[in-house]
């Protein structure tokens, strides 16, 4: 996970009212909770397209597992 250089002013709003860095908030509802990109944008007030950049910004990886993690 990587720091937004350059927050917008949604994402400044969404971190005062969750309380929390945005990259946070997006690993914590992708990865933990396992939301989908679409529930989570519905719970955000954000688009989907939205959520799938900040997703993207943030570095926050996807939550499938590839073939060669199944070997470990």
């Amino acid at each position: 996970m990587r720091k937004i250089a350059q927050k917008t002013d949604t994402m400044k709003q969404i971190e005062t009212k969750l309380g929390g860095d945005i990259e946070e908030i997006l690993r914590e509802m992708y990865v933990d909770k396992h939301m989908s990109v679409q529930d989570m944008s519905t719970e955000l007030e954000i688009s989907y397209v939205t959520v799938l950049k900040w997703l993207k910004l943030a570095g926050v990886r996807s939550r499938r597992l590839k073939k060669v993690d199944l070997w470990l």
